[in-house]
């Protein structure tokens, strides 16, 4: 029987044949995180073969198995790692599977078909092309990095002062590869998706690199210098609240206001995700619930988190935490009267002529019933607009807050800026 690494390097190399086919491409719910029919095709491929040989190891997966944890016996599959590269015909881009066996990382490969790389490590050491790799190090003033992640900049700018030399490749497989073989110094990825960093990490560990793995850092260094140095300056503080924003139904808010807190907080190295749903016509409950469902399954929708919906995003994410008995550690409702428009019962939660919707009283009553700190936003003052906002007050037991600096939303709430939001979220924060 082959050993975990000649079996892995088998399976990859068959495996990277189906990535020449002609491929769709799809948002999968975050922004800019595209997926192509081709990465489900490899990765159901790797699996099944995976399945032939260990059937009783476990896999940990981006498509199919995105929630699954490492365990003590598991193969770690990411089908195509750095797919909007992939998908934008640039070369840098690799299929990367890791093994890990009694709890010990024992075998991967990275394989970058469009330029000829293939990386591997197993006990005996790091390799490519089957020649044995090995870091290179340089003063640390001379130093090349790679940082990938959400909100790096703030990192990147305390980088400065060691060395301003930092690279994008695009993929962490390419960063990781690159330090095995003392293409570049140092590798940071501040996010925790295991199969974005576990392949390359052990790559990396067998070329002779000083690797750390911790919640929010996972990196690979030529020496413990650097290392040190790198999650001194980029180590993702831990226990931070993200903020996640949900647009209307026009989605003006992404260009918007939530534009504005994404920048003001992204400085602060907080996560603010906005994801993208079909906006206007094509706006369903069915979709928005994929896209966060999406987010619950890869932990970045958590009970940590803060989230702000606008007009529509509300009666649709009070449905959405029902029916997956989600808890936010806040909701901030901006304009919510939507929810109220059309209080009879019906299936489809939007009317198709004025695309409103309502809620059925049981999923206010889960809003009202959690713990959750809860605020309403609103800027009208006329006594009937208020008299919505007042009901979902009651229904959520939400705390009211006026916009003072506006006197009213327009038809589609075109504001740039809200500066009692931003107060708000620092203090909840």
């Amino acid at each position: 029987m082959k050993n975990e690494s000649e079996f892995l390097r088998e399976i990859v190399k068959k495996a990277t044949n189906l990535s020449d086919a002609k491929f769709d491409i799809t948002n999968k719910g975050g922004e800019n995180d595209l997926v192509t029919n081709l990465d489900l095709q490899i990765e159901r491929f790797l699996i099944d073969e995976i399945k032939k040989e260990y059937p009783n190891f476990d896999i940990v997966s981006e498509e199919f198995n995105t929630n699954n944890e490492i365990t003590e016996n598991c193969f770690i599959i990411d089908p195509i790692d750095g797919t909007i590269n992939f998908a934008n015909n640039l070369p840098l881009w690799g299929i990367q599977v890791a093994c890990i066996k009694n709890g010990k990382t024992v075998a991967s490969v990275i394989n970058m078909p469009r330029i000829n790389e293939f990386y591997y490590a197993d006990e005996t050491g790091a390799y490519l092309n089957d020649e044995r790799i090995y870091v290179s190090e340089v003063p640390i003033k001379n130093t090349l990095y790679a940082i990938d992640g959400n909100n790096n900049l703030p990192s990147m700018q305390r980088m400065r002062k060691y060395s301003s030399s930092r690279r994008n490749f695009g993929g962490v497989c390419i960063s990781m590869a690159f330090v095995a073989s003392g293409r570049i110094h140092g590798a940071v990825y501040r996010s925790d998706k295991p199969w974005d960093y576990e392949p390359g990490l052990f790559i990396c560990k067998m070329a002779g690199a000083c690797i750390k793995s911790i919640d929010g850092f996972h990196a690979a260094a030529m020496n413990q210098e650097f290392l040190d140095i790198l999650e001194l300056e980029t180590a993702k503080r831990q226990n931070v609240s993200n903020i996640f924003i949900l647009h209307s139904l026009n989605g003006d808010t992404l260009k918007m206001w939530g534009q504005d807190i994404k920048e003001t907080f992204g400085q602060r190295e907080i996560d603010v995700i906005m994801p993208e749903f079909p906006i206007r016509a094509n706006s369903r409950y069915e979709g928005f619930k994929d896209v966060l469902e999406f987010y619950i399954n890869n932990g970045m929708l958590n009970n940590n988190s803060i989230v702000v919906a606008h007009s529509i995003g509300n009666p649709y994410f009070i449905r959405f935490c029902k029916e997956f008995n989600y808890k936010p550690k806040a909701y901030i409702a901006v304009a919510p009267d939507a929810i109220y428009e059309y209080p009879s019962e019906r299936n489809d939660y939007i009317v198709e002529v004025k695309k409103q919707s309502y809620l059925k009283k049981d999923s206010l009553d889960y809003m009202k019933s959690i713990s959750s700190k809860k605020y309403c936003l609103y800027s009208d003052e006329d006594d009937k607009n208020i008299e919505k906002f007042t009901r979902f007050l009651n229904d959520t037991n939400a705390e009211g807050m006026y916009l003072k600096y506006y006197n009213h939303f327009d038809g589609y709430h075109r504001i740039y800026r809200i500066p009692e939001l931003v107060e708000l979220i620092n203090n909840l924060l």
